[in-house]
């Protein structure tokens, strides 16, 4: 882990998260959450609709992208991704929290939330978010892997708006996000060391293509 380019994370990180949990502490819950709904477009619609699947299928892509670059990076993407998956499941299993179309529709009946057409829109296990802690936890493990402090900015940057799409979508609220964001985080950080354990083995640092062709050469 190089340091320099991880403080190009985790700094940025450390003001959105203080800003974004002075809002959650000042706003109510649904006033927040219309707020942060105000600005929409087609554009946006269209946009957020595909950007809220680097969160979801497309962790999954890069973990075969590492592949072709060395197996322990991948396998270390992929273990992050499975146990940050598991650990979000249980904490939407343990707090039960309405999404926001049943939080509205039970304690504001009389607010239409705008919902993007053809968007199947869920209604329960809301806190936390399991597409926040998805991306975060993919951008955090890339960010360790990487030596490049831009790549580690924009990975950020595409982490934040990620987790805002939940929230525009109405899919999740504010402080769903936030929790999101720290559990990826923290699951990255935690199978670090999973991964500087993984590098002792030889055939580990190869990638998928190199370990091929040497098989291929013995075969006879």
């Amino acid at each position: 882990m190089n340091k320099k380019t991880f403080i190009c994370f985790l700094v940025p990180y450390a003001v959105f998260a203080i800003i974004w949990f002075l809002l959650i502490v000042i706003y109510e819950k649904g006033e927040l959450h219309l707020m942060l709904n105000v600005y929409r477009s087609s554009f946006l619609d269209f946009f957020f609709t595909y950007f809220t699947h680097l969160g979801a299928s497309i962790p999954f892509v890069i973990v075969i992208v590492y592949l072709f670059l060395r197996i322990n990076q991948s396998f270390y993407l992929l273990v992050t991704l499975l146990v940050n998956a598991l650990l979000t499941k249980g904490l939407k299993w343990f707090f039960g929290v309405p999404r926001p179309k049943i939080f509205f529709e039970e304690n504001f009946p009389d607010v239409a939330l705008q919902f993007v057409e053809g968007m199947k829109i869920h209604t329960a296990n809301s806190f936390p978010s399991g597409h926040t802690s998805a991306v975060f936890a993919t951008m955090t493990c890339i960010t360790l892997l990487s030596q490049n402090r831009y790549i580690s900015f924009f990975c950020l940057m595409l982490a934040i708006v990620a987790a805002y799409s939940r929230i525009y979508l109405s899919q999740h609220f504010a402080e769903d996000i936030m929790l999101g964001s720290i559990v990826g985080m923290i699951t990255a950080l935690t199978m670090y060391p999973l991964y500087l354990t993984s590098k002792n083995i030889a055939w580990t640092n190869k990638s998928l293509i190199s370990i091929l062709k040497i098989k291929n050469k013995q075969s006879p």
